[in-house]
């Protein structure tokens, strides 16, 4: 699951007082004549979205009565995103109707785009009237329209409308408290309408009353209410969610005309985190894999986060030099305390070892790992030389146990889609890359920075769009390089000073066996603000452009010459995971464990990855170009 959001809209009689006998219209009339004014906007908006992180929440759907795409200015959006910002709120989606012509269509995307809202979830007549106009429109920015069942009373009613073709960007957002009151089955209509599912409006509602109450929402049977307490099945469909691995954002969304929804929004989010997460332990197939972290550093609270919410894989316990670390993990994330990294060997619940440690004692950790029977699955990088890295994938191999290793980042929705449309030949024949790793000054925001530059920019970050690219394109036979050591005086957060000792700036010229010829450019001293940035690959019949090579969710774009570089974005092939899923790499190694099959993120790979980096530091070293021999039976996930 990626985020359970607070719907706006749930605020429609917020400024009538929560008394909108007048329908939906009286209110909608309200909001927008509160909020468009620029000159109050900040102050109002800002209000609203401290109400709704004092709730909990930490995402929000965007409803067009709040940031209307006919009167929202630049200045109305600048305003939105700094305020989004600042009170932690994720904005996920944009609700309500999105106009009738291209125009208007076009000005609602624009929001989006200013906003980051990748889904428009609502309605617009230009579907019927002009879906090409529609469609264009969509893929040029990179978002997708799931269209809401109001009116229609039926998922048959629904996919007739949506037609077939372009699932990318037009989908289905369903709102299960229409489908009650149109006495639709809101499972039924779930699991027909799942392949085309882009977002999800949880609503309960209760019956029509007997006597009128002059509120014309409940009167018609609409009336909403806490999830759990109204005629909606809310935890059975939580449950085919979490079944059907929907990765898209679940929206909170309770509407009434006569009281303030908060408190019960509140009270349905906590109801709705219990049952993804019963759902997630009942819904287990076969016996979990149970695995152990080892070193409980920056990085150990998002694998143990991610861990958890894998049905297939079950966190045992953690280990760390320091125990109060370890404590902390587990205190959180559940699990047991080791001592010892030998007490962590001798727990036969433990499968998998899981080695967070710092870079320069991976080796060690992987090989008595191995050799007490776990199988491992590593931070990058694998080891620090190319020597140490392929004889630990031969001890993997001689003893017949998994060695998966990080950094696993091109099995994103993003990398993936890009991958895709390379092989498709949506850009030619890919013959140029650009892979810039400008990381800046960690020392700036890591603790404890001095590691990092001990292993140096290649090892660290580099290995990112190394592997990636690998992944791609196959193995690299020759290295061309140049770096040193920039900034070598350096002061940690503290004001500790300490001194680089390894490379924190290079750039090397790669060349794959494939044909392919890449630059790549690492430094821990030029930071995200140079230009230069992200992933470009060069073909003969256009440009693949990548933002971000390592977020999931990262901005995806292709252009092509002959439209004169237009730029059109790409939607990922399913709803990614909001930046980084670290842990991607061990649930698949997981899964290949049950199900008997090789895993992707293989210790050979890394080990081509290691012998790359070696390769660079040569060519550096010795002014020389350097060329590689992979031991046979190399392979690459390409």
């Amino acid at each position: 699951m990626k985020r359970i959001s607070f719907m706006s809209a749930n605020y429609i009689a917020r400024q009538l007082g929560f008394h909108m006998s007048g329908g939906w219209g009286e209110g909608d009339k309200a909001t927008q004549e509160w909020f468009s004014p620029l000159n109050t906007f900040e102050e109002r908006f800002s209000e609203m979205l401290s109400v709704v992180a004092g709730l909990s929440f930490q995402a929000i759907d965007i409803y067009t009565g709040h940031v209307h795409w006919k009167w929202a200015t630049p200045a109305h959006l600048i305003i939105a995103k700094r305020q989004l910002s600042k009170h932690g709120l994720k904005a996920v989606s944009y609700a309500g109707f999105f106009g009738a012509t291209t125009a208007e269509f076009e000005a609602a995307c624009q929001v989006c785009v200013a906003l980051d809202l990748p889904v428009l979830g609502g309605l617009s007549s230009l579907l019927e009237t002009d879906r090409q106009g529609m469609v264009k429109i969509l893929r040029r920015h990179g978002l997708v329209f799931a269209l809401e069942n109001h009116p229609e009373k039926s998922a048959e009613e629904l996919l007739e409308k949506l037609g077939e073709g372009d699932e990318d960007v037009i989908g289905v957002t369903i709102d299960f408290g229409w489908f009650g009151t149109n006495r639709c089955d809101p499972l039924k209509a779930l699991r027909k309408l799942g392949p085309r599912l882009k977002h999800v409006h949880l609503k309960d509602v209760t019956a029509k009353p007997e006597e009128p109450t002059g509120f014309p929402m409940r009167d018609g049977g609409h009336g909403t209410c806490e999830l759990g307490k109204g005629l909606i099945p809310v935890e059975e469909i939580i449950n085919d969610l979490v079944k059907s691995q929907y990765r898209g954002a679940i929206s909170i969304e309770h509407e009434p005309e006569d009281m303030d929804p908060g408190p019960d929004c509140q009270r349905s989010h906590e109801k709705v985190k219990g049952w993804i997460k019963a759902s997630l332990a009942a819904n287990t197939e076969g016996i979990p894999v149970g695995v152990a972290i080892v070193g409980c550093g920056n990085i150990s609270k998002r694998y143990a986060e991610q861990i958890n919410s894998y049905p297939h894989v079950r966190l045992i316990g953690a280990q760390d030099i320091d125990p109060l670390r370890a404590s902390e993990l587990t205190t959180e994330f559940g699990g047991r305390v080791y001592d010892t990294l030998e007490e962590v060997l001798a727990d036969e619940a433990v499968e998998v070892v899981v080695n967070l440690t710092i870079h320069q004692v991976h080796a060690e950790i992987i090989r008595k790992c191995l050799q007490a029977g776990k199988h491992v699955h590593t931070e990058k990088p694998l080891a620090l030389s190319s020597k140490e890295a392929w004889d630990l994938v031969a001890l993997a191999r001689k003893v017949g146990l998994r060695l998966s290793s990080a950094p696993t980042t091109w099995l994103g929705e993003a990398q993936q889609t890009a991958l895709r449309k390379i092989r498709e030949g949506a850009i030619g024949t890919p013959r140029v890359v650009y892979a810039e790793v400008n990381w800046g000054r960690i020392e700036s925001w890591h603790p404890n920075p001095a590691p990092f530059y001990e292993v140096g920019v290649l090892f660290d970050v580099a290995v990112y769009p190394l592997t990636l690219l690998t992944a791609w394109f196959g193995p690299v036979i020759k290295v061309t390089a140049g770096g040193g050591i920039v900034f070598p005086n350096r002061l940690s957060k503290s004001g500790e000073p300490f001194r680089v000792s390894r490379e924190d700036f290079a750039a090397a010229v790669v060349e794959f066996e494939s044909g392919v010829i890449c630059r790549v450019t690492g430094s821990f001293y030029v930071g995200w603000a140079s230009k230069q940035h992200g992933l470009e690959v060069h073909g003969d019949e256009g440009t693949l452009l990548l933002d971000r090579w390592d977020t999931f969710d990262a901005p995806l774009w292709i252009a092509n010459p002959v439209t004169s570089m237009e730029r059109w974005r790409m939607v990922p092939d399913a709803p990614p995971a909001e930046g980084i899923e670290f842990a991607r790499g061990l649930s698949d190694l997981a899964q290949a464990i049950r199900e008997d099959r090789p895993h992707k993120t293989t210790g050979a790979h890394a080990a081509h990855v290691v012998e790359i980096v070696e390769a660079i530091r040569t060519s550096i070293r010795e002014g020389r170009l350097v060329e590689l021999q992979a031991p046979p039976g190399l392979q690459l996930p390409v």
